[in-house]
């Protein structure tokens, strides 16, 4: 750690005393409103498939549903496609046990590729499919009123699956605020989701990597060089803080080998670290620079990049 007139300010004398500060003052949550749900991802998904869905509505009701299903996907072969969907799964090929009992599990295949026709046989695969899982007792009792109100339900769970990647994002977002500001203050340029191939087309910088996926939340051009910038955010704890720490660890010994790099900032936040607090005080004494948020608004980057 390098020990920076920003701690001296506050009062704190030694690594111990900074590092007990960074602990006492990580946020419990990064979460805005822009967390719980993508509306525009989910309202884009169903609209992509709202024609299908409408279709699929003529069965809700028919008590002859699987010959009235039948004749549907022979008229309008296109609504199969969506039929995954309808039990929120992506695959357009499903394989399913169908027996256990035997030495030899038996499954069975079942495709819903988009075609302009299928075969007797594959029609009535999809009908048992749908069947077997439930979905026509649905219909035939009318427990969906509307299957495009019930995809909209269906893609609002789906997009809670995406809700960590969008917390990583939000905290991109936030940094990305402080960056820009202090950045435009200091006369500097910056890149977001800076690659190799950016770094050179924009600045004819050579940067070096550790591997060829390699992208920084942040890099900023000083004086021919480059200070790149790590965020994430870990509200809650688990085995994986113990290897980012060393990840990040690690990166920061790789890149102090190279000129080029002036700097190596990692903004980490989140009281998730409370409970890896050893491997992060081995990157927050090994790395020049580990600050968390509270550290920005007390003027540790721009101190950092001025340096």
């Amino acid at each position: 750690m390098k020990y920076l007139s920003t701690y001296k300010k506050l009062g704190l004398q030694n690594s111990g005393e900074v590092f007990d500060y960074f602990m006492k003052n990580l946020k419990h949550t990064n979460r805005t409103f822009d967390f719980f749900i993508d509306w525009s991802r989910v309202f884009q998904n169903v609209e992509d498939i709202e024609v299908e869905l409408n279709i699929l509505n003529y069965l809700i009701g028919k008590e002859d549903i699987n010959n009235n299903f039948k004749d549907l996907l022979k008229k309008y072969p296109n609504v199969v496609s969506v039929i995954p969907i309808l039990i929120a799964v992506r695959d357009e090929n499903l394989d399913v046990l169908v027996d256990f009992k035997d030495d030899d599990w038996k499954y069975k295949n079942y495709s819903f590729k988009r075609k302009e026709s299928y075969t007797d046989k594959e029609i009535e695969d999809i009908v048992e499919f749908c069947d077997k899982i439930g979905l026509l007792d649905m219909f035939i009792n009318k427990k969906i009123k509307n299957i495009v109100d019930y995809c909209i339900g269906l893609e609002v769970g789906i997009g809670t699956n995406g809700r960590k990647n969008r917390g990583g994002k939000i905290m991109e977002d936030i940094i990305e605020w402080y960056v820009q500001g202090i950045a435009e203050k200091l006369g500097f340029k910056y890149i977001a989701q800076a690659t190799k191939t950016k770094i050179k087309r924009e600045w004819n910088i050579k940067l070096p990597v550790d591997k060829s996926s390699r992208q920084y939340d942040f890099a900023i051009k000083k004086d021919n060089k480059l200070v790149l910038i790590e965020t994430n955010f870990f509200s809650g704890g688990g085995s994986k803080l113990k290897s980012v720490a060393g990840e990040f660890k690690a990166l920061n010994s790789f890149l102090k080998k190279y000129d080029v790099i002036d700097k190596f900032i990692w903004i980490t936040d989140g009281t998730g670290w409370g409970t890896a607090q050893l491997p992060l005080k081995e990157a927050f004494e090994n790395n020049d620079f580990v600050i968390n948020t509270k550290m920005i608004v007390d003027g540790a980057l721009e101190e950092i990049i001025k340096l």
